[in-house]
């Protein structure tokens, strides 16, 4: 696999395997939301995770909604792709999200999957990679900046290269960060 020099190196564990997982919340407290997630994952579903930084985004899809923030991670699982999908949606309901709300309406918080190594699926429940990233500069302005160099293994694009073809209009760099430098590290 073909990631960038700011990609945490492989663990020794031969059971682990590296994903990228996009964050987003645009209701109630976002960024504590989002700080709240970035604990959980780190605490017991990923190793040696690294975060962008945080950015405020407009909504996609020309949606009347609160801005977003937006951010994406990086780490090392021994999760499947089920399994971390189930993970996922479990951080999602705790944060009080509606599994049944309209699709693309306003959420406390969104994890989705966007890469699992060099996995090409799809289920009726997940595509790996995520359908829509090619064209969501929402989640690779972020993803760009801790995994540029990964190759989409459908598109056999970096996201350099996806991100250098958006439009990255509508999204802007916060102060914010989900992880202090230090505890970038830790499992």
């Amino acid at each position: 696999m073909n990631l960038s020099v700011d990609t945490p190196a492989r663990p020794p564990d031969p059971d682990l395997r590296v994903v990228a997982i996009g964050l987003g919340s645009n209701l109630g407290p976002r960024f504590a939301q989002l700080r709240e997630a970035a604990r959980r994952l780190t605490e017991d579903t990923l190793v040696d995770a690294r975060f962008s930084r945080v950015y405020e985004t407009v909504p996609a899809y020309g949606l009347d909604q609160p801005p977003y923030l937006n951010a994406c991670c990086v780490g090392w699982t021994r999760r499947d792709p089920g399994g971390l999908l189930a993970t996922l949606k479990d951080l999602e309901s705790e944060a009080g999200r509606d599994p049944r709300a309209p699709r693309f309406a306003s959420r406390p918080l969104d994890l989705d999957i966007l890469l699992y190594a060099d996995e090409v699926m799809s289920t009726p429940r997940l595509t790996i990679p995520h359908p829509a990233l090619p064209e969501r500069a929402f989640v690779l302005v972020p993803l760009v900046e801790i995994a540029g160099a990964w190759r989409h293994p459908a598109l056999r694009r970096t996201i350099s290269e996806l991100a250098a073809a958006v439009d990255p209009v509508g999204i802007q760099v916060t102060h914010l960060r989900l992880r202090e430098a230090r505890e970038a590290h830790e499992p």
